[in-house]
């Protein structure tokens, strides 16, 4: 792998700490774990074989003007953006990969986006929120990518990716780390809607520094394969951080979905929300975490799941847990798995909805308890095309 590491670091004129830091990922990759199990029997999500990581995505991007768009390349040769990144990358809040395929895509990895933030103002003194939209189209075989996003502060931020296509067998790594500077806000909405038995394995953080607001949005849906690690990093106070997830597994899918908040300041704030279908003979192993670090007050935390089990042949586990190091602390989660019984209809059809009306709109509640509002009305609006489109409403 080292030749290789160093084909790819010098096609892409790569500073020489850059190159020390794929060959440490290659390094790390050897004796981090192929398989993991949580619990009795269940086990994580990872290829089947190992990818090369050969292929590059096709991006396309659109964004308002206040936002600097580089690609990996072009970000290594700015002399502003490139100390920046390599300050997030050698630093403690660049995610480090858990298993051998993450870190094998770290090291290998050929292609990427920079998104640079400054705060934006009208003339009557109001911040402008910046707009861009990274679709990413995945290759047939294997490819691997990283997205930073960095906010300077103040700045505002609405951030939408969707990853589409792959193919049977492909593999797509991507490490997505968002820098939240003081009192900046950022909104991101990820979808996953790939080709039946594609694979991604997600590695995505957020830190968050005093007063910031990051508000993650993720859609898992269809007949994928997809390995999601979805981290909320707070270490200013006053910073907060939201997760709302919604999950469709339909037909042979399999969704390993991990998602955590960490404290490691006082007076900070999080939310995690997840709910969740499973139908025809999928599988999804949920985890979710909140962590409260020694020392940290005044703090609060919650986590909630819940997961309708649509066929016989569907299986889902949900591992909630709490890692409690203080007293001076709010915390509490919640967890269900149930399926759709006959008096969640029961209501719907005494006033005349047909079976199929009374289960659509349990369902449409089901995922409405998460995606609240109208700030949230296109999820929800994705979420119900789905469920029409796969029949899900149907017994």
């Amino acid at each position: 792998m080292t030749e290789k590491i160093k084909e790819i670091s010098k096609a892409l004129k790569e500073p020489e700490w850059l190159l020390a830091w794929r060959e440490k990922r290659a390094a790390e990759a050897v004796v981090l774990p192929t398989s993991v199990k949580h619990g009795i029997a269940i086990a994580a999500l990872f290829p089947e074989t190992e990818p090369d990581f050969a292929q590059m995505p096709e991006y396309k991007v659109e964004s308002t003007k206040g936002i600097e768009i580089y690609t990996w390349k072009e970000a290594m040769m700015q002399e502003e953006i490139e100390p920046i990144v390599r300050g997030l990358m050698e630093s403690i809040f660049f995610p480090v990969a858990k298993d051998h395929y993450r870190a094998v895509g770290q090291a290998l990895f050929q292609s990427g986006i920079v998104l640079y933030v400054q705060p934006n103002m009208t003339a009557d003194g109001t911040f402008v929120t910046e707009k861009i939209t990274l679709d990413t189209v995945v290759p047939a075989s294997s490819s691997s990518d990283v997205v930073i996003v960095v906010l300077k502060e103040v700045a505002q931020c609405e951030f939408v990716s969707n990853i589409s296509g792959g193919a049977v067998g492909s593999v797509h790594a991507r490490t997505l780390v968002v820098i939240s500077e003081q009192e900046s806000q950022i909104r991101l909405t990820q979808l996953d809607l790939l080709s039946s038995g594609a694979m991604v394995m997600h590695a995505s953080r957020a830190v968050v520094s005093g007063h910031g607001k990051v508000l993650w949005r993720e859609l898992l849906m269809g007949n994928a394969l997809v390995s999601s690690i979805t981290e909320s990093v707070l270490i200013g106070a006053g910073a907060t951080a939201t997760i709302l997830q919604g999950i469709i597994a339909t037909e042979y899918a399999v969704f390993d979905v991990d998602v955590s908040s960490r404290h490691l300041a006082s007076e900070t704030s999080s939310t995690i929300k997840t709910a969740g279908t499973g139908g025809d003979s999928s599988r999804t192993l949920y985890r979710g975490l909140v962590d409260m670090h020694d020392g940290v007050k005044k703090v609060s935390g919650s986590q909630a799941a819940k997961f309708l089990v649509l066929s016989p042949g569907a299986k889902i586990d949900a591992i909630p847990s709490l890692d409690i190091a203080s007293s001076d602390v709010t915390c509490s989660h919640k967890l269900s798995i149930s399926h759709v019984r006959e008096g969640d209809t029961f209501y719907p059809r005494l006033r005349g909805l047909s079976d199929t009306e009374s289960r659509a709109l349990f369902l449409e509640g089901h995922f409405s308890d998460v995606f609240l509002g109208e700030e949230n009305a296109d999820m929800m609006h994705k979420i119900l095309l789905y469920i029409e489109k796969q029949n899900l409403s149907h017994d």
